[in-house]
């Protein structure tokens, strides 16, 4: 089902899992895929959430003020999708295919997320200024500047790796020299480039 994943879309579903598990409930719901794709927030989600003027910290306040806390879950029992995150999943290879990609990314998980309108997620995106067919256009713009769709998933991980590289250097020229914020994005900057370089094998 997830062959088409990139490892940044498997990361999401994976972080996912875990906010459930720290969350106490019982099946992965849409804005706990949301809270693993701002866990993620690279490539063309980053960007798109940038442009909007919008923080992963904005969208994790919101999800935690409407979350009922419970006692934590093990990380060891089984939990499943609901229906509506199954929807969204579905709609990830639907938005992948009417861009022409041939793999499944972070980018479209996040138009899958708004497409489900019904859910919180779709709630706390609308709410922050995200519009699907205005999301769907970004997208296609930012991957027509970096066309990775007849790629594979690995190779499009290396691109969303040099796109994150590229924003984290952009917020760091608007940083003042010497400050915490400019030291922690410059050490960000050094552990994304350790990746780049475990994926192009170096």
């Amino acid at each position: 089902m997830f062959e088409r994943y990139t490892e940044s879309a498997r990361r999401v579903l994976f972080f996912a899992r875990y906010e459930v598990s720290q969350l106490g409930k019982t099946s992965i719901e849409p804005e706990h895929v949301l809270l693993g794709l701002v866990r993620e927030n690279k490539g063309i989600v980053a960007r798109i959430l940038a442009l909007s003027q919008i923080s992963p910290d904005d969208i994790r306040r919101q999800i935690v003020s409407r979350s009922e806390f419970r006692e934590k879950t093990a990380t060891s029992v089984e939990i499943p999708f609901s229906t509506q995150t199954k929807r969204v999943l579905q709609f990830t290879a639907e938005e992948a295919d009417r861009l022409g990609h041939s793999y499944i990314g972070t980018e479209h998980v996040l138009i899958a997320l708004l497409r489900e309108e019904h859910s919180v997620a779709a709630s706390i995106l609308t709410t922050l200024g995200l519009r699907l067919d205005e999301v769907r256009r970004t997208t296609a713009e930012l991957s027509a500047e970096s066309p990775t769709a007849s790629v594979s998933p690995a190779h499009v991980a290396v691109s969303e790796q040099i796109l994150q590289i590229k924003l984290l250097v952009q917020q760091l020229s608007g940083t003042p020299s010497g400050s915490s914020q400019a030291q922690e994005l410059a050490e960000r900057i050094g552990r994304e480039l350790d990746e780049l370089k475990r994926h192009l094998g170096g």
